[in-house]
């Protein structure tokens, strides 16, 4: 009997370890990323909608686009499309579509659904967030497996924005007479994973097992958790509840990569800038004197050590990112940017007539002026401690500041009908040169009258010679033809100041590489890192890879 006993407990033991070996070999790989807001109030997956309104996963997991270029590095990496060209005038381009994809009801994509989807846009100007259509595209049409679009002018630049675009099926969509509306709950998309479901506390998206790409995706799964703030997040990503997040966690050396060197990183590249927006169209910051004193009493360099302990640097007054200034910034312009001088905003201020009646700074009329709203999101610390230190530096020339916190929708909304005084934030347009920033921000076409929500131009700027420059841009693929013109608007921005460079902006990418590798890094580039709904995470969930 002993020696049964002994053969029925080695038995069990190896039916056990046969059991944990094959549950572990079916294990789901999920990818768990800690995000400390969401818009979960409903579910929308909705490619036309706002980034705030849809869900993380609708363009960076779900739906593509026919490439995507690197904003760090220009790389363009093709995705449902796979080459494109440009006719000798510039005024067509011819891109090639990729054979052998099936959206994720089994429907063969071919040339025609993108064809569908620009001339949707066209049908409904309120989802062209680019302005294609504006901008000079007058036709697009497909022909076997290659779509042309012909430009009214030459419009070089605009490849990044047709490369960008979320392609939908044109059996579904065009069922659908209100793309404003539309929620699509059941999404058919070619991207390579498919949404499972969405609640108050998480997002989950899984595999596509008839992905284009053949062995890929090589995890199973995507979980977006909605987690408390910073230190939450922190604290999750320490104990490895968590894979990845966004979030910008202060002395984050010390807290968090010193605990463990091995699997606790972060990856903070310069993607961009944040600024301190002037609303031009309300005085006194349609004052230009009164702009650039502003501008002038700001230390850049205080703003960004006590925003990111020391991580990330004071932005270039010209508002070009390092980078990209080799290229782009003459030496010539770039001394002509405001800097650091309270001697020098005081100037400004007596140049535009202000002064200083009983402690109060007055305006040329002598009405005393009020004090001034900075508007920032609601918990964002590093705004928040900008907006602070930008208060404390206007004391010193008579300007009071108040800090006005606000919700994502109450802030972007503000910003963008024109309701505030000063805000700050992220450039609200970016690429891989210069001309993608100023173009979305000067650009008449995305302007709108105070009231109605204007696209990206959120000071409500605009000036004849930069429009002009932004054209010759567009219209020119020789390389000093677009350098001068970017030192035209250069040299008009910082002349004007419609809005002031604080600091560099950096994706606050913090991992733990535990279970998962395939991360981009400083060496390897591949992404910027975001996580959010943003059509390059596509990348990241595509190099990733459980361990």
């Amino acid at each position: 009997m002993k020696n049964a006993n002994v053969y029925t407990k080695a038995a069990r033991v190896a039916l056990t370890a046969a059991l944990l070996t094959a549950s572990l070999a079916h294990a789901e790989s999920v990818f768990r990323i800690a995000r400390d807001s969401a818009s979960l109030a409903s579910v929308n997956l909705n490619p036309f909608s706002g980034g705030s309104q849809r869900l993380y996963p609708t363009v960076s997991a779900i739906y593509e686009t026919l490439f995507y270029v690197n904003s760090l590095t220009g790389d363009v990496e093709n995705v449902l499309g796979t080459g494109y060209k440009w006719d000798k005038g510039n005024k067509k381009l011819t891109v090639t579509v990729r054979d052998g994809v099936k959206w994720s009801d089994g429907t063969a994509f071919t040339a025609k659904d993108v064809e569908f989807t620009f001339d949707y846009l066209k049908q409904n100007p309120a989802i062209d967030g680019a302005a294609l259509w504006k901008n000079g595209l007058t036709d697009v049409k497909a022909s076997g497996n290659t779509v042309t679009f012909t430009f009214k002018d030459k419009n070089i630049p605009v490849f990044v924005y047709i490369a960008h675009q979320t392609i939908v099926p044109q059996h579904i969509w065009s069922k659908i007479k209100d793309p404003t509306t539309e929620t699509n709950t059941k999404p058919v998309a070619t991207g390579p994973f498919l949404f499972q479901s969405a609640n108050s506390q998480s997002i989950k998206v899984v595999k596509n097992p008839n992905y284009w790409m053949k062995g890929y995706p090589k995890i199973d799964a995507i979980q977006w958790e909605v987690v408390g703030g910073a230190d939450a997040i922190l604290l999750k990503l320490l104990r490895g509840d968590a894979d990845y997040s966004y979030a910008n966690i202060p002395d984050i050396k010390n807290v968090y990569v010193n605990k463990n060197p091995d699997t606790n990183k972060f990856y903070w590249p310069v993607t961009g800038g944040n600024y301190l927006y002037f609303n031009t169209a309300k005085a006194p910051f349609s004052d230009v004197n009164f702009r650039k004193a502003i501008s002038s009493a700001i230390n850049t360099e205080e703003v960004a050590l006590k925003a990111y302990s020391g991580l990330v640097k004071a932005a270039s007054p010209s508002g070009i990112i390092p980078t990209q200034q080799g290229k782009w910034l003459s030496k010539s312009i770039a001394a002509k940017g405001v800097t650091f001088d309270v001697n020098k905003a005081r100037e400004y201020l007596k140049k535009g007539g202000y002064k200083v009646v009983n402690g109060k700074l007055t305006d040329k009329s002598g009405k005393t002026l009020p004090t001034f709203k900075i508007l920032v999101g609601a918990g964002w610390t590093d705004f928040i401690t900008m907006a602070q230190v930008i208060g404390n530096n206007l004391k010193q020339i008579g300007i009071d500041t108040t800090i006005d916190q606000q919700t994502w929708g109450s802030y972007s909304g503000g910003l963008q009908t024109g309701t505030y005084d000063m805000g700050i934030s992220w450039g609200w347009g970016g690429g891989e040169t210069p001309y993608n920033l100023f173009f979305q921000s000067f650009a008449p076409e995305f302007s709108a009258k105070v009231g109605d929500s204007a696209a990206s131009n959120l000071t409500r700027y605009t000036k004849s010679n930069i429009t002009s420059a932004l054209k010759r841009f567009q219209q020119n693929s020789d390389p000093a033809v677009q350098k001068k013109a970017i030192d035209t608007i250069v040299n008009q921005f910082v002349t004007d100041v419609p809005f002031f460079p604080l600091t560099d902006r950096v994706n606050f990418t913090t991992y733990n590489s535990k279970n998962f590798k395939g991360f981009p890094t400083d060496a390897n580039p591949y992404y910027d890192g975001g996580a959010d709904d943003q059509i390059g995470a596509r990348l990241l969930f595509l190099n990733l890879e459980a361990k």
